[in-house]
């Protein structure tokens, strides 16, 4: 369970540093696009999906299917408590997250292997 609670902070590290640098970005009105937001959070999510691939030994879809719950349950979770909307964006966005941490998983077991 430690094990799986490191690979959680990697991703959430990477998006509160990702939010910092857009927001000071925003400061300088420059307007950024949702379709970049969604293209580093895909990012993010495959690299931390290999990295979780790299570690397990088997069934790459498995562990990344429920690492991607665990990741959309605690977004979906802090979303629900700041009063965010939700929308049909948030739901494809969160299919996102599932689906690029369970294929960087899978990348990761086979390219161990």
């Amino acid at each position: 369970m430690k094990k799986y609670l490191t690979y959680i902070l990697l991703p959430f590290l990477s998006i509160l540093i990702l939010a910092i640098l857009f927001s000071i970005i925003n400061l300088f009105s420059i307007e950024i696009n949702k379709i970049f937001y969604t293209i580093f959070i895909i990012i993010i999510m495959l690299i931390s999906g290999i990295n979780l691939g790299l570690k397990i030994k088997d069934k790459g879809y498995l562990k990344g299917f429920a690492y991607g719950n665990a990741i959309f349950l605690s977004m979906f979770i802090l979303s629900f408590i700041l009063g965010s909307e939700h929308s049909l964006y948030n739901i494809i966005y969160y299919a996102i997250i599932i689906i690029s941490t369970t294929l960087g998983t899978m990348i990761g077991v086979n390219k161990k292997g």
